[in-house]
C-alpha cells in the first residue's frame, strides 16, 4: 500500500496530497466557502458632503429699483415720530436699502407717465438752515436756474419749501440718496420743524417726472399732521 509520499522509480517522492490539500485551501479562500461570505457585498464609502454655501442674497445691498422689495402700497396711514401721514393711492413704500438705513426713515416709489420719482421720509437735528443749504450745494443749476425757497403752512406749523433743479452730485452721501429709477434733475424738498429733531421729505427724480406730481407732493406735504 503506497502513502501520500510514496517513492517514484526515479527515487523522488511525491507530494500530490499535500499539493491537492493546498489547492483546496486556496480555493475556497478565494470563494469564501469556509464562513459564507460569498453573500456579502463592500458597502461603498461614505460620500461627505460639504455644508451648502449661503445664497441667501440681500435684497437691499446694491439699492437699484429691481432689487428694492414693496412693501405695501397706498392709501395708508403712516407715522413717524412727531408726524403722521396719508399715504395717497399708488406710492408704493419700499424697503431701504443698506447704505440709506440709519440715514433713511421710509422710502416710496411714485409712478409717473415719465418714469418713477423717489421720496424719502428722515429726521435730522442739524437745523433747517442748514441742511437746505446742503441740499442746495448738492445742486449745480442749469444756466438761468435759480433755487427756490418760500414757506409752506404744514398742519399749523411753518415748514421751508425748496425747489432745485440741475446737475445733482451727492458728494459722499451718494449711497444713501442716489435714485433708484434714474437720474436726479430735480428735487423738491419740504422741511418741517419738530422741535429737537426735524423731519424732511425729498422728492426726487427726472425733471419732467417731479414735475408730473408736484401738485400732489405739495398737497400731501401740506396735509401732513405734527403731533407736538
Amino acid at each position: 500500500m503506497r502513502g501520500d509520499g510514496w517513492k517514484s522509480r526515479s527515487g523522488r517522492r511525491r507530494s500530490t496530497g499535500v499539493r491537492t490539500t493546498g489547492v483546496c485551501l486556496v480555493v475556497a479562500a478565494l470563494a469564501g466557502c469556509d464562513s459564507g461570505d460569498s453573500a456579502r457585498t463592500v458597502d461603498p464609502p461614505v460620500q461627505t458632503v460639504a455644508p451648502a454655501a449661503n445664497t441667501a442674497v440681500e435684497t437691499h445691498a446694491s439699492g437699484t429699483a429691481a432689487d428694492q422689495k414693496g412693501l405695501r402700497t397706498g392709501p395708508f396711514e403712516k407715522s413717524f415720530d412727531g408726524i403722521n401721514f396719508s399715504v395717497p393711492a399708488g406710492w408704493q413704500e419700499v424697503e431701504l436699502s443698506a447704505a440709506q438705513q440709519g440715514f433713511i426713515d421710509a422710502r416710496f416709489q411714485i409712478p409717473t407717465p415719465h418714469g418713477d420719482a423717489t421720496l424719502t421720509c428722515s429726521s435730522n437735528s442739524g437745523g433747517i438752515e442748514t441742511n437746505v443749504q446742503r441740499w442746495v450745494g448738492q445742486f449745480h443749476p442749469l444756466e438761468g436756474k435759480r433755487p427756490v425757497i418760500g414757506d409752506l403752512d404744514v398742519g399749523g406749523k411753518k415748514a421751508t419749501w425748496v425747489d432745485l433743479a440741475g446737475e445733482f452730485d451727492a458728494g459722499p452721501m451718494a449711497g444713501a440718496n442716489a435714485a433708484k429709477s434714474g437720474p436726479i434733475e430735480r428735487m423738491l424738498g419740504v422741511a418741517i420743524p419738530l422741535g429737537s429733531r426735524d423731519f424732511y421729505l425729498k422728492l426726487t427724480g427726472s425733471d419732467a417726472a417731479v414735475s408730473d406730481i408736484r401738485s400732489a407732493f405739495r398737497e400731501f406735504a401740506r396735509d401732513c399732521r405734527p403731533t407736538h
